[in-house]
């Protein structure tokens, strides 16, 4: 047991009384072994070995909930994971539109849409049902050779759904597709609002087709993707 015996030039009093109460009990549940050396341990590690893997891992559990069952969110490893937490904040709700900048007394000029002024500004509207964000769903889904965007929730289309038999792996690679799709959307909609850039629909396809194509080429080491495919006919994937 530890003897712990102060000497204060002035006793402790208030919130710091309750303070040095538990620290005194911590202390005095220590045992030392003088035939050991010091070390440090990392007990929410079962080994209690510190990795940075191991710790990136526990954030994850404990913010956003990957790993686990938790209600609204997946999990795609063909995109980074920026856009994994990105897609996680869409599904819950949680960017910065305008109409919940004014639910939190933000003062802004307006509260609808900088794009259609159509309507209010909520995450489905500028994601979804926003008119620029029709004509660049409407690309991408003809892009694969699956029509027009069709009616669905905002939830069901980050799921990835392709309404029709097909692998696995293609159904995932689909995913990843409308997951960036959605993550350039939001990065193009702040550049329209902050910076003043407008994102023309054919420049919205060039960048989604690239840019999905480097992301899940650089993740998907079981399946050689080619340019020709990738551009041409991308829905092979999904036969």
């Amino acid at each position: 047991m530890v003897a712990t015996n102060w000497d204060w030039s002035r006793d402790p009093y208030g919130r710091a009384t309750r303070e040095l109460y538990d620290l005194g009990e911590l202390l005095n549940s220590s045992f030392l072994n003088p035939d050991k050396l010091d070390t440090w341990g990392w007990d929410s590690i079962s080994n209690r070995i510190y990795t940075t893997k191991g710790l990136t891992k526990l954030i994850n559990e404990k913010t956003i909930g990957m790993g686990t069952n938790a209600k609204g969110t997946m999990k795609n490893n063909l995109v980074p994971k920026k856009v994994e937490v990105f897609i996680w904040r869409a599904m819950k709700k949680c960017l910065p539109v305008r109409t919940e900048l004014d639910k939190r007394r933000i003062d802004l000029h307006s509260v609808r849409c900088p794009f259609c002024d159509d309507d209010l500004e909520s995450v489905d509207h500028s994601l979804l049902s926003c008119t620029k964000a029709v004509e660049v769903w409407n690309k991408v889904y003809g892009w694969w050779g699956l029509g027009r965007l069709p009616n669905m929730s905002l939830e069901y289309l980050l799921q990835g759904d392709v309404r029709q038999k097909c692998l696995d792996s293609g159904k995932l690679i689909w995913q990843a597709v409308i997951w960036v799709s959605t993550y350039l959307m939001w990065r193009n909609r702040n550049h329209a609002v902050f910076k003043n850039k407008c994102w023309s629909t054919p420049v919205a396809l060039s960048e989604i087709q690239i840019k999905s194509y480097e992301w899940i080429a650089k993740r998907n080491k079981g399946m050689v993707i080619d340019w020709h495919n990738r551009f041409h006919s991308p829905s092979c994937f999904l036969v």
